[in-house]
């Protein structure tokens, strides 16, 4: 057995002690009398080809399968013939096959079989719990509410190690750890193996990747056919290494291996998922670095073919001068070996640069920067030659066939990468396509409203298909284009008039379009719109036309009924291709039905006050005509009384009669007045004969007309209230009504407040206050009259409600406002006034402060 002497390892008693381990599964033997010792705080890397044991090692040292034979120790502590049951606690374990309840969540997952006592751990102190141990190992899975069946793959395979080392185990055991790991999951295992290892966990990885287990490992143990076939110190041994003793081979012979090596090590890096960045010469420079290693030189360059051009996407070592050079070529007048790689499809050879009789800038320029021959090789892809991989070296010669084979090698890796660019490039584009309709369709149906709907869905339009500008233009009745929401890039979203009736633009004036670019493209959009929506092709079909300077103009109909509405975009250097007629078909049919579903709602709206307002007509006439007849039911039988030829009344009880008979004609001339006053008011011919009016004798000349029940009625006026201009009869209508409604529809006792205070430099404002039963009013913008109703009572006192519509109608015509507010008993008014100043006053200081200047 080959070994390798350690240093810097834990010292001390081992924690973990094998001797003479032996299983099988039946007639094969997976492994035969292993050997091995684990001190505490030591890291080790198991390595082995497929069948070398190294799964079935840690599965015997973590007590997973029984019938092995030999010694196992634990902390000195001899295993029994079944060591689950003695390793519970004590060993963590996570498998390449992750063994999780997918149909919990995080949170449930991670504390799973870890419950103290015989109750289990509550929802909250689970969620509580489990986001502690997340955060204290860096883990990002941000809701722990989250299925662990919708987790990806590395989120997996890190929750598996979360439960494998909370609470610390005293091992922790790792199979394959990034098996199926991309290379940003694999650095976040590696720097959290790396901080448990650093803590002091004692930790054994088996691992396919050698490199891997140099990285983590204190020590690696090579497994070879169930033996351990070397112990090696990864601080002086190279991933070579590791692999010939894998294969049963002297390490000193490993350069024989090289190129099978280098063969490997490329397939890993084209077949690697696709770098962060978007630029493909990231994966591109891994395959060249690679080749260079093996080809023994330091300079070498990669161009792909766009067009008529070679453009260079990734290099090694390339000096800058000819780099610069180099980043851009013509394929016409390309150096030679380029021009034949590309043109020809063979490899390109200058054997010697400095040899030329007649040297040409591009082998001058080599000679400069030390290149004395150099070689292209194509590659090929699925439209013909894909790029060309160049070799410089600073001595003469031709290259040799192996060197050529290598290099074709290299080429077929760096096209097939190429290839996945493009199509990885491809798929993403539709993906981008899909979410955008996806966003589209989740914007009009959600709870946001149409305007800011259309508004985020053309922004999403502009963004995703690269356009300059997108507009949604309507034709009105008029036959002209009016856009409802229009987006441009001297055009913030914010700043944008929108609705049905917005315009953007109509057709824009000379002079305007002379100085303003934004309200030339505009003008060139409306144009477009008036394309579109004067067309008779069909909807819902994308149409592409191409303009001058290189724009490109794509307009969709959405239909073919009126109001007739498009989408329209324009592109600015580059044309509109199949993706974005797709996907602005597919959005032209969401924003249609998005469309038809705000005139339904609309319809629907109106239907819904239409019934409103004849319920409320019903109810109005109702009352009014319970109203009207109530006076005149009594007027009739109290005259009818007196009528009565067989009957002699006494002069009281005529007196009576007659009393009765006088106040129910005034209550009925009340009622004729407020429907004469509501029918003037609806119909807008109030007529105002306003003067200026002190507020005071307003207020307390409206308590005088309340007779007997002023008493009920406290006032108070703010000192120096200004006098406002107004109809001194009208206003004190509306306070008399405030005041009425106040005391006639309230239990006996109920005390009104009446307060006149200055509501800013600029107006007034008259509270009635009571602290009664309250009052059920419409909304504030209907004009159908409110009611009193009684606590706990379905219906009226009394009363036909005209009083408050006409008290607002008087106060709107002073332009002021009439508003119940919120009040914890009873009933709140305020009437807030304007204060207009008197324009003899105002010419007066006007003219005193002029005087004094």
């Amino acid at each position: 057995m080959a070994s390798v002497a350690t240093e810097g390892v834990a010292s001390g008693p081992p924690l973990l002690q094998v001797r003479g381990l032996t299983a099988g599964y039946g007639p094969v033997v997976a492994l035969d009398g292993v050997d091995l010792d684990v001190r505490p705080g030591e890291t080790i890397g198991v390595a082995g080809d497929n069948g070398a044991g190294k799964s079935t090692l840690l599965r015997c040292l973590s007590g997973e399968l029984d019938g092995a034979r030999g010694e196992v120790r634990l902390d000195g502590r001899l295993l029994g013939p079944s060591p689950a049951a003695d390793l519970r606690g004590l060993v963590g374990v996570v498998w390449q096959h992750l063994v999780l309840p997918d149909n919990l969540d995080v949170a449930a997952a991670l504390m799973l079989g870890r419950e103290q006592g015989r109750l289990l751990m509550t929802d909250v102190r689970a969620h509580a719990r489990a986001r502690v141990i997340l955060d204290d190992l860096g883990i990002a899975i941000p809701d722990t509410t989250r299925p662990v069946g919708t987790l990806t793959t590395g989120q997996r395979h890190l929750l598996a190690i979360a439960r494998a080392v909370s609470p610390r185990p005293r091992l922790l055991l790792l199979d394959e750890p990034a098996a199926a790991l991309d290379r940003a999951e694999t650095a976040h295992l590696e720097r959290l193996v790396g901080r448990l290892r650093d803590e002091g966990s004692t930790i054994v990885v088996a691992s396919h990747d050698v490199e891997q287990l140099l990285r983590l490992a204190d020590r690696v143990v090579v497994l070879r056919r169930g033996r351990v076939a070397a112990q090696l110190d990864p601080a002086r041994t190279h991933p070579d290494e590791v692999l010939a003793v894998m294969a049963g081979h002297d390490p000193s012979s490993v350069p024989r291996y090289q190129l099978g090596r280098l063969h490997s090590l490329t397939n890993q890096l084209s077949t690697a998922g696709r770098p962060t960045s978007d630029d493909p010469s990231a994966g591109l420079d891994l395959i060249l670095t690679t080749l260079g290693a093996a080809l023994g030189t330091r300079w070498l360059s990669l161009h792909l073919v766009e067009g008529d051009a070679l453009r260079l996407v990734a290099s090694v070592d390339l000096p800058a001068g000819l780099a610069a050079a180099w980043s851009a070529l013509p394929v016409a007048t390309a150096p030679d070996p380029l021009r034949q790689a590309v043109t020809r499809r063979v490899v390109g050879v200058d054997a010697d640069v400095g040899a030329h009789e007649r040297p040409t800038a591009h082998t001058r320029l080599l000679a400069e920067s030390g290149v004395a021959a150099w070689w292209a090789v194509p590659f090929a892809g699925s439209h013909g030659v894909s790029g060309v991989i160049s070799v410089y070296l600073p001595q003469a010669g031709a290259p040799a066939p192996d060197e050529l084979e290598l290099v074709n090698l290299y080429a077929a890796y760096a096209a097939g990468s190429v290839e996945r660019d493009r199509l990885l490039g491809e798929l993403t584009a539709r993906n981008r396509l899909l979410e955008a309709v996806r966003d589209v369709l989740q914007v009009l149906a959600g709870p946001d409203s149409l305007d800011d709907g259309l508004r985020a869905v053309v922004q999403t339009l502009r963004t995703v298909a690269g356009a300059e500008r997108v507009g949604l233009y309507v034709r009105d009745g008029t036959g002209r284009s009016r856009c409802r929401v229009c987006l441009g890039p001297d055009r913030p979203t914010d700043t944008l008039p929108t609705g049905p009736s917005a315009v953007l633009m109509d057709t824009a004036p000379a002079a305007l379009m002379d100085t303003a670019p934004a309200a030339l493209a505009d003008a060139a959009l409306g144009r477009l719109a008036d394309t579109a929506l004067g067309s008779d092709q069909a909807a819902g079909v994308a149409h592409v036309l191409d303009g001058e300077g290189g724009e490109s103009r794509l307009w969709v109909r959405l239909t073919d009924l009126e109001p007739a509405v498009a989408l329209v975009a324009t592109w600015r250097g580059r044309r509109a291709g199949t993706d974005e007629r797709v996907l602005f078909e597919d959005a032209a049919h969401s924003i249609l039905l998005a469309l038809e579903r705000e005139r339904t709602e609309v319809a629907r709206r109106e239907t819904s006050a239409l019934l409103r307002s004849r319920q409320l007509q019903h109810e109005f006439l109702a009352r009014l005509s319970h109203e009207l007849r109530t006076p005149l039911t009594a007027i009739r039988g109290y005259a009818s009384s007196l009528m009565q030829p067989d009957v002699d009344w006494d002069a009281a009880s005529r007196s009576r009669f007659l009393h009765r008979i006088g106040s129910e004609s005034d209550r009925l001339r009340r009622l004729v007045d407020g429907l004469l006053d509501f029918s003037t008011i609806e119909s807008g011919m109030l007529r105002l004969r306003p003067d200026w009016v002190e507020l005071p004798l307003v207020i307390d000349a409206a308590r005088a007309c309340l007779g007997s029940r002023a008493a009920a009625v406290e006032i108070t006026c703010a000192a120096g209230l200004p006098p406002v201009w107004a109809d001194h009869d009208r206003l004190e209508q509306v306070v008399v009504n405030l005041m009425d409604n106040a005391v006639r529809h309230n239990p006996p006792g109920t005390r009104v407040r009446v307060e006149a205070v200055a509501d800013g430099p600029d107006a007034v404002r008259i509270e009635v206050s009571d602290d009664g039963i309250g009052l059920a009013v419409p909304d504030e913008g209907s004009r159908m009259p409110g009611r009193r109703v009684r606590s706990g009572a379905a219906g009226a006192t009394s009363g036909a409600g005209l009083g408050l519509s006409i008290a607002r109608g008087i106060v709107t015509a002073h332009r002021g406002t009439l508003q119940r507010e919120p009040s914890p008993v009873g009933t709140r008014f305020v009437v807030r006034l304007p204060v207009e100043r008197d324009p003899l006053v105002a010419d007066a200081a006007e003219l005193a402060e002029v005087t004094d200047a």
